[in-house]
């Protein structure tokens, strides 16, 4: 699971990622600051039940730069190429325009992603190694992706990244 400033005024997302951590998902939280809710999540209605304790859902926390979000998923997406983490035989059968993809990611240089980003390469690796492990990813956000000027880019740039491995329609 990649997620970008879930936010703490979505219970149901929060609630969903909790099931799905509890379920075996890792969870990558991308935000330019800490979400409070995947460091400490608490259902409001476990204080109902008289259960107060809180979980952590965040496996790993990439504080990337504001406008840093498209380098990161090239840098995602290079990793991928680098450890041939593909559905071959989805992308040719399901995509259009993967060859001018790879050329895109593959020219993009690692001190720029690192950069553009805020992060270092072995952050951006070790994030590109969970997902290449993933037998199902998904992607999910609130407003954080798409509120600023290439928001559409950057859901483009994520959608790449879930096509590359097939993770369209997969159980899980």
């Amino acid at each position: 699971v990649i997620g970008q400033n879930p936010g703490t005024n979505h219970p149901r997302m929060l609630t969903a990622l909790r099931d799905a951590k509890r379920n075996g998902a890792k969870i990558i939280h991308v935000n330019p600051l800490p979400e409070t809710g995947l460091v400490r999540f608490k259902h409001p209605q476990d204080y109902m039940k008289l259960s107060f304790g809180s979980e952590q859902l965040a496996d790993m926390h990439l504080q990337v730069k504001i406008g840093g979000d498209a380098a990161l998923l090239h840098g995602l997406m290079k990793v991928q190429f680098e450890l041939d983490a593909l559905d071959h035989e989805f992308i040719e059968e399901k995509t259009d325009g993967f060859s001018k993809l790879k050329k895109t990611v593959e020219s993009t240089d690692w001190d720029q992603i690192e950069t553009d980003t805020g992060l270092e390469r072995f952050q951006i690796e070790t994030a590109g190694r969970r997902i290449a492990q993933s037998n199902a990813t998904i992607a999910c956000w609130a407003m954080g992706l798409t509120q600023h000027r290439n928001g559409v880019a950057v859901i483009q740039e994520v959608a790449n990244l879930i096509l590359m491995g097939g993770h369209i329609g997969k159980q899980g």
